[in-house]
């Protein structure tokens, strides 16, 4: 059941492409205006598509696509429309339209950073607006805010936000929306995506965000305000690099006073990457299995000074190591969803020694992972902690911009704990705890979303 309401949810947020009712945009260079950059040096980007969407059309179309598939309800097909619709009104009338058509504009981009081993990288992300359509004639509004909008984990690259629509992006109102692939998808994706290396992939998101303005001030008809702000938001993955771009910006008043910073709104995020592997390590077990891979991965291509004295293999016990290859094969060709991965481990390394107790879509950790690394006094377990810990958002910093973070007490994927470390750490002066239902953790981000949504309107 919960499953079921969790699409539910879903649908109120997600918006996936279509090849219908849109319009490519080429607008002469000596039409556009200039916008006031928040930037002292020329940010390099290279535009990779530049789309418009009818914004009505698409989400219905998507709507009805998701009704035919899972044979939903007329009655609820017809509420989910009507959802949306308050929200699309309560924008057109936010932005003064009255006839015409309200649209937004995707524009995917190429722009320069820095990957995990110091070296300079290219990157893409996605910067994202809205519009309308008058006579098929499209014209940029001007956004009220900026929002930098961390995405939740992916696996496959049709996901990433240069080559998919993430439903984080459009919950925003009338912002000016950036979101980054981060490393290891878009045009990086031949790379070892940096899971849970919260600083590379802060550094990545705040050159998204220099580039993504550059592209929408180069790009776009249409100029922010004078007192405009940006949000730095995220849910999941997406919540702990959200609070990590969060840490980058207090961490240099310059930075924040440059792009005008204001708040985080971060839910469900792995703040606490050490106490995130503690907790699951005390369940014993897990249905989110490829988070082990991922982090491994990361941490070991991220620290070799660290972990280089260790194999890769060292990490898993006979049992993964007999699939590992085919694990390897399909996060590496980053074609299959993290749905699909996580039922793909499942199915290749549960076994019946440790599935008593166990839910049906659930994992031992015994069936992944080597005695070695559970061992707490083992060199491999220092070591790796030493890694993880290297990303713990905790510690070494004080806020100086409100924080908030939205969690519920039943999810098993990003414990809890996380969200009250944070608090504990800078207290309630610093930090805004939101206690969300009672569900799990996919629900709990789409309830978080909501959240968001209500606030943008």
């Amino acid at each position: 059941m919960s499953r079921y309401v969790a699409l539910m949810l879903m649908v109120l947020f997600v918006v996936s492409c279509s090849s219908e009712d849109r319009l490519d945009v080429d607008i002469p260079e000596d039409e556009i205006p200039g916008t006031d950059i928040p930037v002292e040096e020329e940010v390099r980007f290279e535009v990779l598509s530049d789309t418009t969407y009818d914004y009505q059309d698409f989400v219905s179309g998507l709507i009805d696509r998701f009704a035919d598939a899972s044979g939903l309800n007329p009655l609820l097909q017809t509420l989910l429309k009507g959802s949306f619709d308050k929200y699309l009104q309560s924008i057109r009338s936010s932005c003064g339209l009255e006839d015409q058509t309200l649209g937004f504009r995707k524009v995917a981009y190429a722009y320069d950073s820095i990957d995990q081993h110091g070296e300079p990288a290219e990157v893409s992300a996605m910067a994202l607006w809205l519009g309308y359509f008058e006579k098929d004639e499209w014209h940029d509004l001007s956004p009220d805010a900026v929002a930098l909008v961390e995405h939740f984990t992916v696996t496959s690259n049709e996901e990433c936000p240069s080559e998919g629509f993430p439903f984080e992006a459009f919950v925003n109102g009338n912002s000016l929306v950036i979101m980054p692939d981060y490393i290891g998808y878009g045009v990086s994706a031949d790379m070892i995506h940096p899971y849970m290396n919260h600083e590379v992939c802060a550094l990545n998101s705040v050159d998204a965000l220099a580039a993504g303005f550059a592209a929408f001030d180069d790009l776009s008809m249409s100029d922010m305000p004078e007192d405009w702000e940006m949000t730095v938001l995220g849910a999941s993955q997406g919540g702990g690099n959200a609070l990590a771009v969060h840490r980058m910006m207090d961490e240099d008043p310059g930075l924040a006073e440059k792009w005008h910073f204001a708040s985080s709104y971060c839910a469900a995020g792995p703040y606490d990457p050490a106490l995130t592997v503690d907790m699951y390590l005390e369940y014993g077990k897990t249905d989110f299995p490829v988070l082990f891979p991922l982090t491994i991965k990361s941490m070991y291509d991220s620290y070799p000074e660290i972990l280089g004295g260790f194999e890769e293999e060292d990490f898993y016990c006979a049992n993964y190591l007999s699939m590992k290859s085919d694990i390897d094969d399909a996060i590496g060709k980053k074609e299959l969803s993290v749905a699909k991965l996580n039922r793909m481990c499942i199915d290749y390394f549960r076994t019946d020694m440790h599935s008593s107790g166990l839910a049906y879509d659930e994992i031992s950790v015994h069936d992944i992972l080597s005695e070695e690394i559970m061992d707490r006094n083992s060199e491999i377990f220092k070591a790796f902690y030493r890694c993880l810990e290297k990303n713990d958002l905790t510690t070494g910093w004080t806020p100086s911009h409100p924080v908030k973070l939205y969690y519920s007490e039943t999810d098993s994927v990003v414990p809890f704990e996380n969200s009250m470390a944070v608090r504990d750490a800078f207290g309630d002066g610093h930090v805004t705890l939101v206690k969300g239902l009672s569900f799990e953790h996919e629900i709990s981000c789409a309830l978080w979303m909501l959240d968001v949504m209500t606030q943008a309107i």
